[in-house]
């Protein structure tokens, strides 16, 4: 799971971020890196790097932003042409923000979150 693992991700505004390990996995589970890793030498490709400083080094040496951690990176991007826009209505893309992912469908608490949001849209109040 995402929580296992510490990883370098890269918001909607282009902005670096590193994401510490929450908790350890159960077991002999190993980090997706490691898991990439053992299976490239398996297959005669094998990746340079052993251990997670290494694959970010190379990271970070591919794509230097990375290393900006939390910073957001001014660029020189062009604006788009505007068209007009069309009779569609806006509909939320998001249906249950407590049940996005698999790791949160997961979770009795967030299923209990989802559920207690459901009642409230339900719930007639005065006005109505």
């Amino acid at each position: 799971a995402y929580t296992e693992e510490s990883g370098l991700f890269v918001n909607t505004e282009g902005r670096p971020q590193l994401a510490l390990r929450a908790g350890f996995a159960p077991g002999e589970a190993k980090e997706n890196w490691a898991i990439l890793r053992a299976l490239s030498a398996e297959l005669d490709a094998k990746l340079a790097y052993d251990s997670l400083a290494q694959l970010r080094q190379a990271l970070v040496a591919e794509v230097p932003h990375l290393a900006k951690v939390d910073q957001v990176i001014e660029n020189e991007g062009a604006a788009l042409e505007l068209e007009p826009m069309g009779k569609a209505a806006f509909l939320p893309a998001v249906k249950d923000f407590y049940l996005t992912n698999p790791i949160a469908r997961s979770s009795q608490v967030m299923a209990e979150l989802s559920a207690n949001a459901k009642a409230r849209r339900a719930e007639k109040i005065a006005a109505e």
